[in-house]
């Protein structure tokens, strides 16, 4: 179940807390960004965990390069971007692109330009909230239809 438009406990980056956040958009089905509903930062998700004295965090972590899991990445990375290059090249000039605003709401096959990842094509809506948008090089989940602070 996505997880998108929920809140969940994170680490804020700005504040240096755990506090309530907001999901902006998922990878893969794992939060990538969140908003502090506290500052209104934005950042990457960090989880609730707390550091030890030492730094580490309460998880193993290890980095797993080379492996199968890492190629089928980017082999649908790249699958992605072809996608994106050939919804790119159909555009026309006249085709309007709307700005990225998590209060606006969006129908399928819309243009949007996010500040962060660019062009991105309304490729399906899945809830009130949610909808997948093909970014170059990947699909994310994003949040749309926020209600305005």
């Amino acid at each position: 179940m996505s997880m998108v438009g929920k809140n969940v406990d994170a680490l804020c980056t700005r504040c240096g807390l755990t506090l309530a956040h907001i999901v902006l958009y998922e990878v893969g089905g794992v939060i990538a960004r969140v908003k502090c509903k506290t500052c209104g930062a934005e950042h990457k998700y960090r989880g609730a965990k707390v550091r030890d004295r030492k730094g580490e965090t309460g998880g193993d972590r290890t980095r797993r390069t080379g492996t199968r899991a890492a190629e089928e990445s980017r082999q649908a990375e790249a699958v992605e971007t072809q996608r994106w290059l050939q919804r790119q090249n159909e555009l026309g000039k006249n085709t309007p692109i709307r700005p990225y605003r998590m209060t606006d709401r969006y129908q399928r096959g819309e243009v949007i330009e996010h500040p962060t990842f660019g062009i991105g094509f309304v490729e399906k809506i899945l809830e009130d909230q949610r909808m997948d948008v093909l970014f170059k090089g990947s699909l994310k989940r994003m949040v749309m239809s926020l209600p305005a602070k």
